[in-house]
């Protein structure tokens, strides 16, 4: 099921202030998986050979001239390691933007799945990364290449808040603006992103802002109601509604979408309540049925807009359907 709705811009400008040949390269690669110049498995080699390269370029280059090393009380510092981590660290940086540019179901939103996809499917390998002490360089500390899990979910947690910050609450809350499109593209590649296990990017998943305000927490709302964490009233809850059914809805096709909700529901039937001291738990069959009410109550409202509306009724319908399997 593909979309043809417009592809949005790429902004990479934050690889363009003194660019040195790993920015270009992150640019180059980032820009190949938007126009899809490259399929995602080639792409996912580039990438691989990339970090493995220049770590140990720069392993090779410490060890032959250790004057150049920096420690501060033998603790060596990341800018005279090898630091693959730091190499994944700066690729990542700008690959948020990228999820953010396709909208659901199309296949670019794939190509950027797959890509991370064909990462996970390599074989376990490493590639030098610190130097435990200054002592000679001899011992090296390595980083695996690519794990489950292999991406802390907070590169996605920082480009989120720039797509929700107080400066773009107005275009936000404009219907098909380009901010809330930007906003349901991205939870919808973030959710394929999670399901995929390579980023657990569960705590920024866009239901848990339509949960009642004060839940997880001191509980100040009954369900359902207009009172949410994000403090939307119902005229302004679209592009936040927008956004958390995607978690219900994304996939490539109608298996896919059915396998993502399936994965949702799975994962909150596994406790029954989230726990109030961890602000990240986002899962719990409470919150699945917290979600079924506040989406009805969102669906019956006539001050949400229409379309809202709609994606309310649509994500109902997807949930009812996963527990009757």
């Amino acid at each position: 099921m593909a979309n043809e709705e417009a592809i949005l811009s790429l902004d990479l400008s934050l690889y363009e202030d003194n660019p040195d040949q790993n920015d270009i390269f992150c640019k180059s690669l980032l820009q190949s998986l938007a126009e899809g110049t490259k399929e995602p498995r080639e792409a996912a080699h580039e990438m691989d050979a990339w970090v493995i390269r220049e770590s140990t370029r720069r392993l090779k280059e410490f060890r032959a001239r250790p004057e150049l090393v920096k420690s501060d009380e033998f603790v060596v510092s990341r800018a005279t390691a090898p630091n693959a981590s730091g190499l994944v660290e700066h690729f990542f940086r700008g690959f948020p933007r990228l999820c953010a540019i396709f909208p659901p179901y199309h296949p670019g939103q794939t190509r950027v799945v797959q890509f991370l996809r064909a990462l996970l499917r390599m074989a376990s390998h490493d590639a030098p990364d610190s130097f435990p002490n200054a002592d000679g360089l001899i011992i090296v500390s390595t980083m695996p290449l690519w794990p489950y899990g292999a991406l802390h979910p907070d590169t996605f947690r920082i480009y989120g808040a720039e797509l929700t910050g107080v400066a773009m609450r107005a275009e936000l809350e404009t219907p098909g603006s380009e901010a809330s499109t930007r906003w349901r593209n991205y939870q919808s590649t973030l959710a394929r992103i999670t399901i995929s296990g390579f980023s657990d990017c569960s705590f920024l998943c866009g239901l848990r802002d339509i949960l009642p305000k004060g839940h997880g927490g001191k509980r100040v709302a009954k369900c359902p109601t207009p009172k949410v964490e994000c403090g939307t009233r119902p005229a302004d809850i679209g592009f936040r509604l927008r956004g958390a059914v995607q978690w219900l809805m994304a996939g490539a096709d109608e298996e896919e979408q059915e396998q993502g909700a399936r994965w949702v529901y799975e994962r909150c039937r596994r406790k029954e309540k989230t726990e109030a001291r961890n602000p990240w738990d986002t899962w719990s069959r409470e919150n699945w049925e917290i979600w079924k009410v506040q989406l009805a109550f969102y669906e019956a409202d006539d001050r949400v807009e229409l379309w809202a509306r709609e994606a309310a009724r649509t994500a109902l319908l997807r949930m009812e359907a996963v527990e009757a399997l």
